[in-house]
């Protein structure tokens, strides 16, 4: 297996501060010759979708632990967009001519359908222990243990591309306006909704970890990754980096997503530690590297460095270094001295 290693040293002239780093070390997953897509990832099981080796679009997983590829639906027609919480995977489905949510439970190897109409929306799913949320127009929720279906948010015009964490779930939403993409959100306990962002321009893709929900944002003409915390009620930019940013995933501090700063067709993985409020490279290889997905210090994401798309993972450790000044303190700092910031070097290793 190979393995590539990228160490990077951010520089902090700040008082008492000298370096911290951030360690990505990146491994292969599947690199079958058909096309692998969009892959989800909960503690060591990694799910991906468009695995085209038979004719059509299945579901495959992948145990990090024992290093073993395992098939989870090959059923008729298409399956597609899997997500992952535990040993609960789910997904999107066209086996039977219309589009329905399926799971699987990994521990007993047993397939159940959750909702076998979710027509006129985009309807993939996500999870989050026992709640599987989807969209058919509007915002639903499937609880596996009483095996019910519940409405989560039924408000005037379109509401979908669902994700949650916990009790909270956050989707994309129109009601104020065909050609305004807001942020909402739900709390599953209190039964109650709030806007989370209201910006002008669109906002696309949420996704949430624990009070954290993340995002891009159009508010200033192309996309950048903006984040609210649900315990502050406050907004805040994550990146706002030259180029596109898209298609962000959270795990506790750590953001990921993809971006072009390097190439308009290029697309990359950076990610960002909420924490430190650093930001760092995670995969720049030749190619196209999109899709990011994140569970604890686990990335998972599609590649086509080798012309077609394979799934490609990399793990994070943060180490070394003192503690990060607070922002307040951060601010303070000359801009000249903060420009001195930079990446120190990359290793590359074979193993």
């Amino acid at each position: 297996m190979k393995l590539i290693t990228y160490c990077c040293i951010v520089f902090l002239l700040a008082a008492g501060s000298a370096w911290a780093t951030v360690t990505v070390t990146e491994f292969p997953i599947c690199t079958d010759v058909s096309y692998q897509w969009w892959p989800a990832i909960s503690g060591d099981t990694v799910v991906w979708t468009h695995d085209s080796r038979d004719g059509n679009y299945d579901i495959y997983g992948y145990d990090l632990s024992t290093h073993a590829e395992f098939p989870i639906c090959t059923a008729a027609d298409a399956q597609w967009f899997p997500a992952i919480s535990g040993d609960t995977v789910v997904w999107y489905d066209n086996r039977n001519g219309n589009s329905a949510i399926y799971g699987y439970d990994l521990s007993t190897h047993s397939e159940f359908p959750i909702c076998t109409d979710v027509s006129g929306a985009p309807g993939w799913g996500a999870i989050s222990g026992d709640t599987v949320v989807y969209s058919r127009g509007d915002i639903y929720g499937y609880d596996l243990s009483t095996h019910s279906e519940f409405p989560i948010c039924t408000a005037f015009g379109c509401q979908w591309d669902p994700a949650i964490s916990g009790d909270t779930v956050v989707w994309m939403d129109t009601r104020n306006g065909d050609y305004n993409i807001d942020i909402y959100g739900y709390d599953l306990s209190t039964h109650s909704e709030f806007a989370i962002s209201t910006a002008a321009g669109n906002q696309h893709a949420p996704a949430v970890s624990g009070d954290t929900v993340v995002w891009y944002d159009y508010r200033y003409g192309n996309g950048d990754i903006y984040g609210y915390d649900l315990s502050t009620h406050s907004e805040f930019a994550i990146c706002t980096a030259a180029g596109e940013q898209s298609g962000p995933a959270i795990s506790g501090d750590t953001v990921v997503w993809m971006d072009t700063r390097n190439g308009d067709y290029n697309y990359d993985i950076y990610g960002y530690d909420l924490s430190t409020h650093s930001e760092f490279a995670i995969c720049t290889a030749a190619g196209e590297q999109s899709g990011p997905a994140i569970s604890g210090d686990t990335v998972v994401w599609y590649d086509y460095r080798c012309g077609d798309s394979d799934i490609y993972g990399a793990t994070i450790s943060y180490g070394g270094g003192p503690v990060v000044p607070e922002p307040g303190t951060i601010a303070l700092i000359a801009p000249a001295i903060l420009g001195l910031a930079g990446v120190a070097f990359r290793r590359m290793r074979k193993g």
